[in-house]
């Protein structure tokens, strides 16, 4: 009976622990900058300029 219930409220936590987690990446992922027009590459070689790249 105890173990039972024990079991039940370990099942409960682990699912609002579950949702949590979740809810949580999903407001990560909102507030999320979006992804720039533009971007630098290194050069390649000694002394070589960067390379700008634009979509």
């Amino acid at each position: 009976m105890v173990e039972t219930c024990l079991v039940r409220c370990l099942d409960r936590v682990r699912k609002e622990i579950a949702d949590k987690e979740q809810r949580e990446r999903r407001q990560a992922e909102e507030r999320r900058p979006p992804a720039p027009d533009w971007f630098l590459e290194p050069g390649i070689g000694v002394g070589a300029l960067p390379v700008a790249e634009g979509t």
